[in-house]
């Protein structure tokens, strides 16, 4: 069709009645039009979920699916579970480790859930307690009264990997114990600054050749301790040693009495900022949960148990996140167990209220994001940076396809975010 040059065109004068009639007809094609390519763009997405929700926050409020269903959520707890810590027991707490000698040269120690002993930190505490002229003891006396758990951990699977790995007021190394087993059987630390323990010979002699890092319950409880307790009198007893304090007789679990006063108080290295920055970083389960029984512990009192950090937990959501108690589920802080649930419309305030910290999670390219899998489970929730702002987004999928990779890139391409893109194939390495 060829159209008449500009100083052709005939003006017309149209009807003030039909004019209206016209310019109503015009208006209401173009509106519906928009409609139905919003309609249309978000219809090409719904191959890629069988059984999720999503939503955005962003100012049109139409990228949304499912935002007020329920979903298990895996490892994207850990943003409520990092929020709540932060904000009850403030970025710059630290945990801590309570050292008494009573007259009789037995070293009480007292746990308050440090999730940071580790070997390297023992050895330090050991080396500033021969520093105290501490060197020669009858005993040690592990005292892990503050966490009563009852035995119940945060994982349905209780599997030999480190991430199911139990929680405890006096815990060390993360409850994982790394193992090395030669090609000839031998038994021996997979790292350096972890020395060989019992445990290990006992747990190493059943398995082949190879590199470990196992969940502290492979071994079977004693009566009179659990394999937390011992796997923490192991190493203390060890690290002690080498630090120079000799230990005459062996540890034993006692509760320290009420008449000592600590003569050493030791403190985590790091506040809980940077606890929660790593725990992000790394997933890691049993920081995250060690930091929901101590909320916990703060809100209701000694001892910390699994049922007060869930009365924590669901008290905050609706006090400080207005969130009703149908949208959230809270069994652990990891994620762990699949009695968790939330909707994604839940997770988009938990994120709104999480933007102080956003510098917290790690960063993918320019999007803060924090990943969460189980088997059939597979979970986003960040911010799409703008401008000077960012915009929250949570990805729910409970379903056998892993499609949250495609799916996130066409979510992202619903929001304009200028130049800040994000390379896709690197988001499942973890």
């Amino acid at each position: 069709m060829k159209f008449p040059a500009r100083n052709q065109i005939v003006a017309q004068k149209i009807p003030t009645a039909a004019a209206t009639s016209w310019l109503l007809a015009l208006l209401f094609f173009m509106l519906t039009a928009g409609v139905q390519d919003t309609l249309a763009a978000e219809d090409n997405i719904d191959h890629l979920i069988s059984n999720g929700g999503y939503m955005i926050e962003d100012s049109s409020g139409r990228h949304r699916y499912r935002a007020d269903d329920l979903f298990v959520p895996a490892s994207t707890m850990k943003v409520l579970t990092s929020l709540i810590a932060l904000e009850l027991l403030s970025p710059e707490y630290r945990f801590e480790t309570h050292f008494f000698l009573d007259s009789q040269a037995n070293l009480y120690i007292k746990g308050y859930g440090d999730p940071l002993l580790t070997s390297a930190n023992i050895l330090e505490i050991g080396k500033k307690l021969a520093g105290m002229g501490i060197t020669k003891l009858r005993s040690l006396c592990l005292d892990d009264s503050v966490f009563s758990l009852n035995g119940e951990t945060a994982s349905d699977e209780n599997s030999a990997n480190s991430y199911d790995a139990p929680n405890g007021a006096l815990a060390v190394n993360f409850n994982a114990v790394p193992i090395l087993v030669g090609k000839n059987g031998k038994v021996s630390s997979a790292e350096p600054e972890t020395p060989l323990l019992p445990l290990m010979k006992q747990i190493g002699s059943g398995l082949a050749p190879g590199s470990y890092r196992l969940n502290i319950n492979m071994l079977p409880p004693e009566a009179d301790k659990s394999p937390t307790l011992r796997y923490a009198g192991e190493l203390l007893t060890a690290q002690l040693q080498k630090a120079g304090i000799t230990i005459q007789h062996p540890f034993k679990k006692e509760n320290t009495p009420g008449s000592l006063k600590p003569v050493f108080i030791h403190q985590s290295p790091a506040p809980l900022e940077e606890i929660v920055r790593e725990c992000l970083k790394y997933s890691n389960n049993f920081i995250a949960n060690q930091l929901f029984l101590t909320c916990g512990l703060q809100a209701y009192g000694f001892p910390a148990t699994w049922d007060k950090g869930r009365q924590t937990f669901g008290n905050y959501a609706m006090t400080s996140l207005g969130l009703p108690k149908e949208v959230l589920i809270v069994m652990d802080g990891a994620g762990l167990s699949r009695q968790n649930r939330v909707s994604p419309a839940a997770l988009i305030q938990i994120l709104g209220r999480f933007k102080p910290f956003a510098t917290l999670l790690k960063q993918y390219e320019s999007i803060p994001l924090k990943s969460g899998t189980l088997t059939g489970v597979y979970c986003y929730a960040g911010y799409f940076p703008q401008n000077d702002t960012l915009i929250p987004f949570a990805l729910l999928l409970n379903q056998p396809e892993n499609t949250r990779k495609q799916l996130l890139k066409e979510l992202q391409a619903r929001v304009p975010i200028g130049d800040t893109g994000i390379p896709l194939a690197r988001l499942d390495k973890r």
